[in-house]
């Protein structure tokens, strides 16, 4: 039998906390070993894929044949991560498409038809050969093992061509970190082996090895950053090593010591050395801020690109202004009762606290719970079933539903151009737009302006991970702790937004689905009988798979958002952790096929479960502007409008 053995790391030494220099180098031998480094990783997981084939054709049913394929299994994901930070960086579609997505169905997009992908690679892997016996699963994972082979060879022989930058290897590093800390550790990419923590190690060590050289540059140019950066990845990986149990791992600790620091040392490191940056190459608007320094930065996701909203425009303030008066204001409705801020009340971080809004002329209630609008732009599609791409377009759902304004945008705009304040303000708003300036795409557009605006990343959370405070409590860092490991909550709310957008580029959203029941009865549970994004009226999504399947919203400002779920049904947030806990809808012993929540009980105790809840407390933004407007603008030729409630009645 042979044995792969994987090459070996490149280790870090230390004189009195500073990098010592192991070797003269310079740029072009920059590139020469990083691109050295990768050539030698893609033979190395080119062979070992191999002797994963080898050892499932020759697996027999006894344990130490088992334990030997999960080991040749094991070290080949090391070796997938000794490069997954350019495989990624450089095709990341089609590693999650092959190589290394979620064990689940998903559609080919951008195409005419449905097409249905079935999952494959390393995750599909890793729960077929940690099964209960995997010897039953033998050619189901030779199968597996050999599509892997041939998907493989098909990016070997692309990525091998590639020609690094010195951009480049900056920006996978950085990319690379994020990934460690949102899909690595969190056992996000190892859903049956939980074998996260060592190839953390790994993926740290090969970010080291690609910045080693540029460490070594930086000594004449700013000898303390090189030595800071150096230390950061050696006691960073050295943590790691000497905390392997995954459950009692102390994630918070390792954000905030070592990878928040690393992410914006390595910007400062790369500016130092005066590489060019994306945003200095690309006119592109990207989903992530590069120039930000922490990953919990306020600014380090890019609105603009969510929005489509230039920020930087002169009039956005005036645009953001306007927007929140229509926000507030019920003459959108048709009977001027109605406001946006009917469902998305302020004090409620703009939800309503019931379990389903109430209805045009209090006439029974809408379809869903009105989520919150904080942070909601950080997302690739809006509404629950994800049906709409723009933001903008969100409000002519809103304005045509018979059970919200049920009006027009034509009786709209005839109502406000009677009111001379109204038309004031769209013309100094949108002076570029002298035909549209009061029109449906001012209106959609200002709204979006002002939702865009309400931004929150200034929680008690944040501001610890940024070291703005030094203590926080011991129970929220444990219920931070829980939520991105053992409970396993961060692999769906991703962080930092803590939604369903996907890390590291963050510009694809998840859904979810959970099995929610429709009411609490968990004797005789009932499954909620809303399709969500099966129903949705995009064709790509009416499939089965996406049958009750639900945006993942943001956990954020949650405290204040109850009730909970797209219905509603759970009142409290122990009741939300209850239901996970129990293994979601299958858990409670309902039929949902396609349940991607992990079916099986987490066992949390009392206290962990109370851990996990004093956490999400803990992400309430006091800091958010909730402030309404003092006043509307006034109708000259109907002055019984001027009456109407900042907010609307009901």
């Amino acid at each position: 039998m042979k044995y792969f053995i994987p090459f070996s790391l490149l280790l870090f030494v230390f004189i009195a906390s500073s990098f010592l220099p192991i070797h003269d180098t310079t740029p072009e031998q920059a590139i020469k070993e990083v691109s050295n480094q990768f050539h030698i990783g893609l033979s190395d997981f080119e062979h070992s894929i191999k002797a994963l084939i080898e050892e499932t054709q020759s697996l027999e049913n006894n344990p130490a044949a088992i334990l030997q394929l999960q080991q040749i299994h094991l070290d080949n994901r090391l070796n997938f991560k000794k490069i997954e930070l350019f495989l990624e960086y450089f095709d990341r579609y089609s590693v999650k498409k092959m190589l290394n997505g979620a064990p689940l169905l998903s559609v080919e997009p951008k195409v005419p038809e449905v097409s249905v992908i079935e999952p494959s690679g390393l995750q599909v892997l890793d729960e077929l050969i940690f099964s209960e016996n995997p010897y039953t699963e033998k050619a189901e994972i030779l199968k597996q093992a050999q599509q892997l082979k041939n998907d493989y060879k098909k990016i070997h022989q692309y990525q091998k061509k590639i020609k690094f930058t010195h951009r480049f290897i900056f920006e996978a590093s950085r990319n690379e970190l994020i990934r460690v800390f949102t899909l690595g550790i969190t056992g996000f990419d190892t859903p049956g082996s939980v074998n996260a923590l060592p190839e953390a190690i790994v993926s740290m060590q090969s970010i080291a090895m690609a910045m080693q050289n540029y460490i070594l540059m930086a000594q004449d140019k700013n000898p303390e950053l090189a030595g800071e950066v150096g230390q950061l990845f050696s006691e960073g990986i050295n943590y790691l090593k000497a905390n392997q149990d995954f459950d009692s791992f102390d994630r918070m600790h390792y954000l905030r010591n070592y990878i928040d620091p690393l992410y914006g040392k390595l910007y400062q490191l790369q500016k130092a050395l005066q590489i060019e940056t994306v945003k200095e190459t690309n006119a592109n608007v990207l989903p992530v801020n590069y120039e930000v320094e922490s990953i919990f930065d306020k600014d380090f996701l890019n609105k603009s690109f969510y929005s489509n909203i230039d920020f930087n425009q002169e009039n956005i303030q005036k645009r953001i202004e306007l927007g929140k008066l229509l926000f507030f204001d019920p003459v959108l409705s048709s009977n001027l009762e109605r406001s946006c801020a009917s469902c998305h009340q302020p004090e409620k971080a703009f939800t309503d606290g019931v379990a389903k809004s109430i209805a045009f002329s209090q006439k029974g209630s809408i379809k869903r719970n009105a989520p919150t609008i904080i942070n909601s732009v950080y997302a690739e599609r809006y509404f629950y079933d994800l049906r709409e791409p723009n933001l903008e377009r969100q409000i002519k759902h809103v304005v045509l539903d018979t059970k919200e304004f049920s009006t027009d945008f034509f009786t709209i705009i005839n109502k406000l151009s009677q009111s001379e304040e109204y038309k004031k303000l769209f013309a100094e708003a949108y002076p570029e737009y002298p035909k549209y300036q009061l029109s449906k795409f001012s209106i959609s557009d200002a709204l979006a302006c002002y939702v865009t605006s309400v931004s929150s990343f200034n929680s008690p959370v944040d501001q610890y991970i940024r070291k703005e405070i030094d203590e926080l409590n011991p129970d929220v860092i444990a219920g931070f702790n829980l939520f991105m490991g053992k409970a396993a909550c961060g692999t769906c709310h991703f962080a930092p937004t803590f939604n369903g957008t996907v890390p590291p580029v963050f510009d694809e959203s998840e859904s979810e689905v959970l099995g929610v029941p429709l009411t609490k009865d968990t004797i005789n549970p009932v499954l909620d009988t809303d399709w969500g994004r099966a129903h949705s009226k995009r064709p790509i999504d009416e499939t089965a798979f996406y049958k009750h399947s639900f945006k993942t919203v943001t956990v954020r400002n949650i405290a204040k958002t109850a009730p909970y779920m797209h219905n509603g049904v759970y009142d409290t947030l122990e009741e939300v952790v209850d239901f996970y806990n129990k293994g979601g809808g299958i858990g409670l012993g309902l039929d949902v096929p396609y349940q991607t929540l992990p079916d099986t009980p987490l066992n949390l105790s009392e206290k962990e479960k109370a851990q996990l809840v004093k956490f999400m407390e803990a992400l309430s933004d006091e800091t958010l502007d909730i402030s309404m407007p003092a006043k509307l603008p006034e109708f000259e030729k109907n002055p019984s409008w001027n009456e109407r409630v900042i907010g609307g009645k009901y």
